[in-house]
């Protein structure tokens, strides 16, 4: 098996990696938390 990756395996590879990590809950936990913060109390 070759390492070597074309451009558009390496494009099919970090979409897939970005489409996990938007499925993770936890980005969405932090980002509601981040706004929280950035409201004025």
């Amino acid at each position: 098996m070759s390492s070597e990756l074309t451009p558009t395996q390496r494009l099919a590879i970090s979409r897939a990696q970005l489409t996990q990590a938007l499925r993770d809950p936890a980005w969405l936990l932090l980002l509601q938390r981040w706004l929280q913060d950035k409201k004025p109390h």
